[in-house]
């Protein structure tokens, strides 16, 4: 990241509030993982199934 000019202003920090995360268990691997994202439907990160269930 370039830093010229100074650095980002302004408050950085995130209330818990405004980031839900939600946790699967990918029904074909077993493999554990957050998502954030409401709009898009999770995937499993190890071998891309849609087929999940949140934990």
């Amino acid at each position: 990241m370039c830093t010229v000019g100074g650095g980002p202003t302004g408050d950085l920090n995130f209330d818990d509030d405004r980031v839900k995360v939600k946790n699967y268990r990918c029904n074909d691997c077993e493999e554990k993982f957050p998502h954030i994202n409401p709009n898009k439907k999770p995937i499993c990160p190890n071998c891309d199934s849609a087929n999940v269930t949140e934990i």
